[in-house]
């Protein structure tokens, strides 16, 4: 009898649980950025990393900066279509467009490529 109860109760608490995760409205991106020519084990250059909602003229921007290994977050954004861009001094700047929905958790890598020299 006790086991029944004690598999109603974390039943009931699995339930509970899972209603209260689903579309919850939050929204996450995290990510990794690789520069040319540069080792992982190596410190990496800072990069500037901006979520900037779309349509440009919208107010809603999101900026970070990589930390010391290249990773940036998003811990909390909100709902909709965002240009991604990354730029860093001396690499060339990069540009995606992403649509965040409803619980959205995401992962992103991008290398960004060294900025070629030319020499008058």
């Amino acid at each position: 009898m006790i086991s029944r109860i004690a598999l109603l109760i974390a039943l009931a608490s699995v339930a509970v649980s899972s209603s209260c995760l689903a579309q919850s409205g939050g929204a996450s991106l995290h990510g990794w950025v690789a520069f040319e020519g540069v080792a992982y084990v190596d410190k990496q250059p800072r990069a500037k990393v901006q979520l900037r909602h779309d349509p440009p003229e919208s107010s809603t921007v999101y900026i970070t900066e990589t930390d010391e290994h290249g990773f940036f977050n998003f811990s909390h954004t909100s709902l909709g279509r965002f240009n991604l861009s990354i730029t860093a001094e001396g690499f060339r700047p990069y540009s995606a467009d992403v649509y965040i929905s409803s619980d959205f958790a995401g992962n992103w890598a991008v290398e960004l490529r060294a900025r070629k020299t030319t020499v008058p």
